[in-house]
């Protein structure tokens, strides 16, 4: 290999395949009885447990991973598109195949479940707006509450149809797809019905915007969260009687229609509780404990069969219900405290994702016993995925002298005295044959031999072909009507420069033509027909491969010689390739280089020339990560890298007052190459690690965009940071009683992190409650605000303040505030 300085591997980018419970997030009643009573038609069948997928996400790795329920494996990881590390995705199970949101980016992209290949993502609301795709019935909708509309979409390649009003802003919890591709909308404002079907439907008069939809059976049910109660809903709206939802009114919780019968479960954070609620019955009576009154922070629910699986955020504990007996059977660890868990049920199997972590896994049911069973989709430590669909050695080998186009490579016409050669005329009709190109082998054809004409041609199915040969004095030496490839000898005995031309015509009379010149010989004569370049534009320090296709040798033994010129000075290779091996180069400075072959057999000779420029596009990053992470303990190793440079490279930190490190610059080395399937591949340089630290005051909670420069010559590439500041109050803690009377606490903050705070209240004066206090839940209409409600049952005839605690998920605080009992006073 040609090399001025001492080599190293080609880039190699690694491609990188959440899966959400299609629960709605509820808020219905809080009961004071914790009895546990059986429903009268509580399913009674087992799960009926067998081998699938599902789809997961890791939003700190921008990627997706699908998961193997039989071999507990992720099967591929890939990237989402467009997206960077710590984007809010979601993912939509479709079959075998999924849709993964970003709604940072307000797109949604298609993942095929039986190629893995992921689809261009498609813009289809604003950023940072609360997208969803929605699926049922063979329907598939694009929501954006943000601006009101819906979209019916195309399976495949999510292009949107018509557009549709909703005239309603959905919360969470208010939009379904039910198995008859009807789309039903909650107005999160005014409490109107929305739906559509073959036209738009809506009922004014509900007036419940608390009110939420799950799907029962398939079928639309909507919770009166006020009321504390249930309707299901039909192609006329509300239909039946309604029933109750369970507990009395007010209380958040988490709720899931049942897929194999007509109950509605809600895990109730207030009492602790999972309820089983018959659908059009009232019939409430069932209730099981899971966790202490308060405490718990339930996430969405599943269900597989009689067992319903209920994650608690307060602990990182799933608890498994059996529904049938009304007991609690497992209480299984999943994750870290403080971690939002996803619970999917699949193909017969429950399947768990960690989106704060590397942690995912399968629950099943061996021996009568619930166990989970972790996978990890990405290594913690270095960041790398598993399953990477990409990773690890390929074979970029070149094809043989058949002149096949290398996959990824550049075909190049080779130059000759300075020009290369003119492209063959061709003519075609749209909606006809069309003829790419014709070729001869060998080439240059030998007079008196045989020689096999080819045409590479499309649409060709019941046409008609024309070849024909023709002599410089144009009489004509040889024609054929075969179609395809053609054998013939040519008898003529003086060298000269033939034309081949082929005609083929189509049963409309669609006629596609192209012609060549093709030199005859007496004896075998080497020609370079053409060279194929693994990057004619290669950045600095990389390998790039150049094959060349000789066409007129066949096995005739030959000598291939390669030279190299940049300028005017001309550089020898101290080894030579075996003929029709490829040549790696290799340089550290920029500029043109003709790369010249020579080939040589029997005292004839061929020479060609191709020409590559080297370029400085080095440019500096991050490895694997495309922001700095700074919310854990204030500190982050940052791996500072280059891209699309493989050369030694010095890259500059430059930090706002707020951020320091000890290393402002650091020097990047050149990585190393290696021969992968004969060939040369230049890899990327090892990051280097460098310690940075919170000084200072962020000017803000979260993310902070281009905080930090990274510097490398004149290229500038901003870096985002990601920080973690103490959540604030936007007013005081307040509590108010409503018509009913029923207290109401309520604790407006804000913070990057509004939906995820720990929140807890604890009634000064009022003995008894949880040690850490109650656990405040948001109230999903309005972000960043928690409340609880109390119910009528509670004497707080003692309350004269109460205390208010909140801690984000990283372990920080706001100020603690206490507050005067004001309505709830006695």
């Amino acid at each position: 290999m040609l090399r001025d300085t001492h080599p190293r591997p080609r880039r190699r980018h690694r491609s990188r395949h959440v899966v959400t419970a299609a629960v709605a997030c509820l808020v219905i009643a809080a009961p004071v009885a914790l009895a546990v009573r059986m429903g009268s038609d509580a399913p009674l069948d087992a799960p009926e447990q067998a081998g699938g997928r599902a789809w997961v996400a890791s939003p700190e790795q921008a990627t997706v991973s699908l998961i193997d329920g039989s071999s507990q494996e992720v099967v591929v990881t890939v990237p989402a598109p467009d997206s960077l590390a710590g984007d809010d995705l979601t993912v939509t199970q479709s079959g075998s195949s999924a849709y993964v949101v970003d709604r940072t980016l307000g797109t949604a992209a298609r993942i095929d479940g039986a190629t893995f290949e992921v689809g261009e993502p498609a813009a289809l609301a604003a950023p940072v707006g609360r997208l969803q795709v929605l699926e049922g019935g063979g329907s598939v909708y694009v929501l954006d509450p943000e601006r009101r509309t819906a979209s019916l979409v195309d399976p495949l390649a999510l292009t949107e149809g018509t557009e549709l009003s909703l005239a309603a802003q959905p919360g969470p919890g208010q939009a379904l797809v039910d198995d008859a591709g009807r789309l039903w909308v909650v107005d999160a404002t005014s409490g109107s019905l929305t739906w559509f079907d073959d036209g738009k439907h809506v009922d004014d008069t509900l007036g419940l915007p608390d009110a939420q939809l799950v799907l029962v059976q398939g079928q639309a049910v909507l919770v009166d969260v006020a009321g504390g109660r249930t309707v299901q809903l039909g192609p006329d709206g509300p239909q039946g009687r309604w029933s109750c939802a369970g507990p009395a009114p007010g209380s958040p919780a988490r709720l899931l229609g049942s897929q194999t019968s007509g109950h509605v479960y809600a895990a109730v954070p207030a009492d602790g509780t999972l309820v089983v609620a018959t659908v059009g019955r009232d019939d409430c009576r069932t209730t099981i404990p899971l966790a202490e009154p308060g405490t718990a922070d339930f996430g969405p629910l599943a269900q597989d069969g009689r067992y319903v699986f209920v994650p608690d955020r307060a602990t990182g504990t799933t608890s498994v219900v059996d529904t049938a007996s009304g007991t609690l059977v497992a209480d299984l660890p999943l994750s870290s405290a403080g971690n939002r868990v996803e619970l999917t049920a699949k193909d017969g199997i429950v399947f768990y994702n960690d989106l704060d972590s590397e942690v995912a896994g399968v629950i099943t049911l061996d021996g009568g016993r619930w166990a989970a069973d972790e996978v990890r989709k990405y290594d913690p430590e270095t960041d790398e995925s598993v399953a990477a669909l990409g990773a690890g050695a390929q074979s970029d080998r070149p094809a043989d002298v058949g002149g096949n186009a290398i996959e990824g490579w550049s075909t190049v016409a080779p130059e000759r005295d300075g020009r290369t050669a003119e492209v063959a005329p061709s003519t075609a009709v749209a909606g006809g044959p069309v003829i790419a190109g014709l070729r001869a082998r060998p080439d240059p054809m030998v007079l008196g031999s045989p020689v096999r004409f080819e045409a590479r041609a499309r649409g060709t199915v019941g046409t008609t072909w024309e070849w024909t040969l023709t002599r410089p004095d144009g009489s004509i030496a040889w024609s054929s009507d075969q179609a395809g490839s053609v054998d013939a000898t040519i008898p003529d005995a003086t060298p000269a420069t033939y034309t081949l031309s082929l005609v083929v015509v189509d049963a409309a009379g669609h006629r596609a033509t192209s012609e060549r010149d093709l030199d005859a010989v007496l004896v075998p004569t080497p020609h370079i027909e053409l060279f194929q370049v693994e990057d004619r534009s290669p950045g600095l320090g990389e390998v790039t491969n150049i094959s060349a296709v000789e066409s007129g040798l066949s096995d005739a033994a030959a000598t291939w010689t390669w030279t190299v010129a940049v300028g005017d000075l001309d550089l020898a290779f101290p080894v030579q390739p075996a003929p029709g091996a490829p040549l790696p180069l290799q340089f550290d400075t920029e500029g043109t280089y003709t790369v010249t072959l020579t080939v040589e057999s029997g005292g004839l000779s061929d020479e060609a020339s191709v020409r590559i420029t080297y370029a400085d596009r080095c440019v500096p990053a991050l490895a694997d990560r495309r922001f700095v992470d700074v919310r854990r303990e204030g500190t982050a190793s940052v791996p500072v890298t280059t891209a699309e440079c493989f050369v030694d490279a010095p890259v500059t930190l430059e930090l706002p007052a707020w951020l320091s490190t000890t290393t402002p610059t650091v020097d990047v080395p050149a990585g190393r190459t290696e021969i992968l399937d004969g060939l040369h591949h230049t890899f990327p340089p090892d990051p280097v690690p460098v310690e940075v630290t919170v000084v200072g005051t962020p000017p803000a909670d979260g993310l902070i965009r281009g905080a930090v420069t990274l510097v490398l010559g004149e290229q500038r590439v901003p870096v985002d940071v990601r920080v973690n500041t103490a959540p604030v109050w936007t007013a005081d803690p307040v509590c108010t009683r409503g018509t009913t009377g029923q207290a109401r606490f309520v604790a407006p903050l804000a913070d990057a992190d509004a939906g995820s705070l720990d929140v807890r209240l604890t009634l000064d004066g009022i003995a008894g409650g949880p040690e850490d206090g109650y656990r405040m839940v948001p109230t999903g209409a309005e972000q960043g605000v928690y409340q609880l409600l109390v119910p009528l049952t509670v004497d707080l005839s003692a309350l004269t303040t109460f205390t208010v605690r909140a801690t984000d998920r990283f372990g920080v605080a706001a100020e603690v505030r206490t507050a005067p009992a004001g309505e709830c006073a006695p």
